[in-house]
């Protein structure tokens, strides 16, 4: 193994924080070995996998030539050649393509025999945005309590339109369980930094993935070494998928919604986001970059690690860390110039969530103009009372094995924790 490679089961005697495979998923990879490379096990090739969702949908057309095909073709190329996939990795990429181009299908079949599902407007949607690990989760899990707004889980994100016919019998909800509550049994540690259920609000992300340049992707793979793949490209492209997402959704409920939307990578992205949603609220999370940079860069780490053998964990803080700075950082310009309206951002600061939910809600629907519904004064206290923190445990991780010096965090975040009045934490 290369000097900067990572491989766990080594560092598990000298550092407990590291990862294990299962054995299962251990001995799944090892047959890629045994044969010289999980690539003869496992086929990613864009033109078999367009056929594949052609042949097992029964439809053909795509839909409208949006650009979408490129990317596709060089995620695909890139996952193949690039991104050191072992057999549970290519086996998970390729169900998650091959779902995400018959939903392409599906869907471009429903908008061509009804087109006035996309004649309907979105109205004012509420989006949560912020770093990893400052609340983001929770707080769309206890926003989706609002009777007024409507989250999307994670089950109508991969299956919109229910199951396909030949699925005997599955609900949505089961068949999303391999995108969702798989993720935990290909690497248990993964719960404690983040639940996924079939029946949770989930992110924008799981049902923007079948637009191919979109954030999904390089959140899940290491694509560093591909060129013009998981780089930001195409978001105008991203952000009419979203909209199209929506608005199918509308169709399917029979009436207009407030949608509630959730996401960190909005925050690089919201030019783009306004440009689609002029009138969108948005509620913007705020922690100690002590806490989010090593955190987020673990969960990143962990993710790719899941798919593949070799992993510069050392990379991801340094990474992550320069990301959220720029990101936050062209936030607060665009903040300053008016580019984001004053009075369609809330702050809300994880410390003021924690200590007291109700009234830090509160004051981010006053600030948006959002009737604050009452019945969330008890609902709001009776979801959190089930559902405690670090209830699979507590995320533990060792900063110096993600390449963080966290003494420094703070001074190349001055600027950020200084204007949004950051309380530090121990």
């Amino acid at each position: 193994m290369d000097k900067r490679g990572w491989n766990p089961l080594a560092d598990r005697e000298l550092d407990e924080t590291a990862l294990r495979r299962p054995d299962w998923a251990r001995r799944l990879n090892l047959f890629g070995s045994s044969v010289g490379g999980a690539e003869w096990l496992v086929a990613l090739d864009a033109d078999e996998l367009m056929d594949a969702a052609r042949a097992s949908t029964g439809l053909d057309d795509f839909g409208d030539d949006d650009g979408w095909e490129a990317p596709f073709r060089l995620l695909v190329a890139a996952l193949r050649d690039n991104a050191g996939l072992n057999v549970v990795g290519r086996l998970s990429a390729r169900g998650e393509i091959l779902r995400c181009l018959q939903l392409r299908l599906r869907l471009a079949e429903l908008w061509l025999r009804e087109p006035s599902v996309l004649t309907t407007d979105v109205i004012a949607p509420v989006f949560i945005l912020g770093p990893p690990r400052t609340g983001t989760s929770i707080l769309l899990e206890l926003l989706a309590l609002d009777p007024k707004l409507r989250p999307v889980l994670a089950h109508e994100a991969h299956h919109p339109l229910g199951p396909l016919p030949s699925a005997d019998g599955l609900t949505a909800s089961e068949l999303s369980e391999p995108e969702q509550e798989f993720w935990a049994d290909i690497q248990p540690e993964f719960l404690t930094m983040h639940e996924l259920r079939s029946d949770l609000p989930c992110e924008c992300v799981h049902f923007c993935a079948p637009e191919f340049s979109s954030w999904l992707w390089p959140m899940m793979h290491d694509l560093s070494e591909s060129e013009g793949v998981g780089h930001g490209a195409g978001m105008g492209r991203t952000y009419a998928w979203h909209k199209r997402f929506l608005q199918t959704l509308q169709h399917l409920d029979g009436s207009p919604q407030t949608f509630l939307l959730k996401s960190p990578a909005h925050l690089g992205t919201l030019v783009d986001l306004l440009a689609v949603y002029p009138d969108a609220r948005m509620i913007h999370t705020h922690r100690d970059p002590v806490k989010f940079v090593g955190s987020s860069a673990n969960l990143t780490a962990t993710l790719y690690w899941m798919r593949r053998e070799k992993l510069d964990k050392e990379g991801r803080g340094p990474l992550m860390s320069l990301a959220y700075q720029l990101m936050l950082g062209l936030v607060m310009g665009q903040r300053a110039t008016g580019e984001v309206p004053a009075d369609q951002m809330a702050d809300l600061h994880f410390r003021d969530l924690m200590r007291d939910p109700v009234p830090a809600i509160e004051g981010a629907y006053d600030h948006l103009g959002m009737p604050f519904p009452e019945e969330m004064r008890t609902s709001v206290p009776e979801y959190l009372a089930n559902k405690p923190k670090d209830k699979f445990g507590p995320h533990v991780y060792d900063p110096s094995r993600l390449g963080l010096d966290e003494s420094g965090l703070r001074a190349e975040f001055a600027a950020y924790i200084e204007h949004h009045a950051i309380e530090l934490e121990d």
